[in-house]
């Protein structure tokens, strides 16, 4: 018996020892497991801090290569916008010259050459606008302005304006637009009409025989939107399958034996994506091409728009009026005197801002053209005190004259009292339409008395009131006294601020950004405060400068109004 316990005593001893090195082994095991997992752990973080790392790093440096891209567009486009106002004023000589001499008798070899002069000078400008539409599409520069559009006047324009083309080539030029087709459409008139009249143009240089046909159509989406389709469709060199993909890419010249560097219909295609559209080709080799544009759009609400766009047959007489052109480039003046007299009107001339305020108060003219950048006082200064002057020199239509394409300049400057502008070159059917827009003296008198009861002021962003509202019955006295120091120290600060960004100073722009922002905003100058505020936010920003450029032209005009304020309360008007 004792025989036996002692063998389940035995039996039992073992059986724990077994459990215990089990145990012993099991927690070794797990111990083991555990570092592993730990180390894992530690490694997969590790690796997890290097990744956020090298993402923050990467992060980095693409925002790096962003600024630098975007500056190096900004610069490509600052230059090619000089260089094509540098390029517009001799351009501008060749191109009027040479249209006005076509007009004259000559015989057919003079008139080729002049034609071959005439036609060179327009691609040269057609090359100049591309090259500046391209570069602002690449720096994110084109703003898409919705307006009613009359659809079927505008297109009726457009084929007008090829049909002589077509007809010297002796291609038969169509036009079908679908009566479903809604009379009025919100478009950005300007970009959808340079797309078509490049497709039409294009269309009309690939054809030597045959019809180019522009059709309009519309697929309605709802009662107020749908899309409008527009094709281009041609009988002429088409392009090869194989080269369909790259039709679109800058500087491509596929199926095109007329030259060029391509960029047509690469601005095309990125316009009408913009327009949030789309464009497509189809084509075949020797049998023709057909693009079209499928564009979405809404019908306005509001249809006020002028309608009598498309005239048919010859242009109505011009009445004579008197001019007054302010240009300094000798050239220039001898071209627009020649323009003008081409058609049947008489000039007179200055070279500068100062002479031209000082023809305006020895009489009156119904149009005054003048150029932007003279000697001894600039278009712009020159307006300013023209629109500050009394009622009679202050009514007079004006128009600006500038080698600047960019819609920013355009802007600017009806902002300081022009009533239009013409790029240069200034061709004679554009000028033509100029003369015969220019209002009567009583329309122009009623117009600059709606100016002079606030509409000017109220656009530009000076608000009296706010400062009336502040100071009640003490307003004009304190105006007197806080004026003369808002203008003589805001005007300090902002050479402090130009300085501060050309030195690359952030926390200087800053500050001064704050400062002037406060300044503005107590005189009720919400507008150079809301710019203002944008700079202060984003001190850093590449855009800094340009928008110093429009405060800069903001606060001249401002300046003034506040100058012509003070006037009229010191004399107690």
């Amino acid at each position: 018996m004792s025989v036996s316990i002692n063998k389940q005593l035995q039996l039992a001893i073992s059986r724990g020892q077994r459990l215990k090195s089990a145990r012993d082994q099991a927690e070794q095991l797990l111990e083991k497991k555990s570092t592993e997992l730990y180390r894992a752990n530690k490694e997969l973080e590790a690796a997890q801090k290097s990744l956020e790392s090298d993402i923050e790093k990467a992060t980095l440096e693409l925002s790096i290569s962003n600024k630098r891209l975007q500056k190096a567009l900004d610069e490509r486009s600052t230059f090619i916008g000089h260089m094509s106002h540098e390029v517009r004023t001799p351009l501008n000589a060749i191109s009027g010259l040479s249209e006005i001499l076509l007009s004259m008798d000559l015989d057919n070899t003079q008139f080729d050459y002049i034609d071959t002069i005439n036609n060179a000078a327009k691609s040269l400008t057609s090359l100049l606008n591309d090259m500046l539409d391209m570069t602002k599409i690449d720096a994110g520069r084109v703003d898409i302005t919705l307006g009613v559009v009359a659809i079927e006047a505008l297109h009726k324009n457009i084929a007008s304006m090829f049909s002589v083309e077509a007809k010297i080539k002796n291609l038969d030029l169509q036009f079908q637009f679908d009566p479903s087709v809604p009379p009025m459409l919100l478009l950005d008139k300007g970009r959808y009409q340079q797309v078509i009249n490049n497709l039409v143009s294009n269309a009309i240089k690939n054809t030597s025989r045959g019809r180019v046909v522009l059709s309009v159509q519309y697929q309605r989406k709802d009662d107020t939107s749908g899309t409008l389709v527009t094709q281009v469709s041609d009988t002429g060199v088409g392009i090869a399958d194989t080269e369909l993909s790259r039709i679109f890419n800058a500087y491509e010249q596929l199926g095109n034996p007329q030259g060029g560097v391509g960029l047509g219909l690469a601005i095309s295609g990125q316009l009408i994506e913009l327009m949030n559209g789309r464009i497509t080709c189809n084509s075949k080799l020797g049998e023709g091409s057909a693009f079209t544009v499928s564009l979405p759009v809404n019908e306005p609400v509001n249809t006020e728009v002028e309608l009598g766009e498309f005239v048919e047959g010859a242009a109505p007489a011009l009445k004579v009026l008197t001019v007054l052109v302010a240009e300094d480039n000798p050239t220039n003046q001898k071209v627009i005197a020649a323009q003008l007299a081409e058609l049947g009107q008489i000039a007179d001339l200055v070279s500068n801002g100062q002479e031209a305020l000082s023809k305006l108060q020895e009489r009156s003219y119904d149009l005054v053209l003048m150029d932007i950048q003279m000697p001894v006082m600039d278009g712009k200064e020159a307006m300013q005190l023209i629109r500050s002057a009394d009622s009679r020199i202050a009514a007079h239509y004006c128009v600006a004259l500038t080698a600047s394409c960019h819609e920013s300049q355009g802007t600017t400057l009806t902002s300081v009292g022009f009533d239009d502008v013409l790029s240069k070159p200034l061709g004679i059917d554009r000028l033509s339409r100029l003369l015969s827009s220019v209002p009567t003296p009583h329309e122009r008198a009623e117009q600059h008395a709606l100016l002079a009861n606030g509409a000017f002021e109220e656009s530009i962003g000076f608000d009296g009131d706010y400062l009336r509202e502040q100071f009640g019955e003490q307003y004009h006295l304190i105006f007197e006294q806080v004026a003369p120091t808002f203008l003589e120290h805001t005007s300090r600060d902002f050479d402090d601020l130009k300085s501060a960004i050309f030195d690359g100073r952030i926390s200087k722009v800053k500050a001064l950004s704050h400062s002037i922002n406060g300044a503005v905003s107590s005189m009720g100058l919400s507008q150079l405060s809301s710019q203002l505020m944008q700079i202060e936010n984003e001190p850093a920003s590449l855009q800094v400068p340009s928008w110093v450029q429009e405060i800069e032209a903001d606060w001249k005009i401002v300046e003034m109004q506040i100058k012509q304020e003070l006037s009229r309360l010191e004399s107690g008007v």
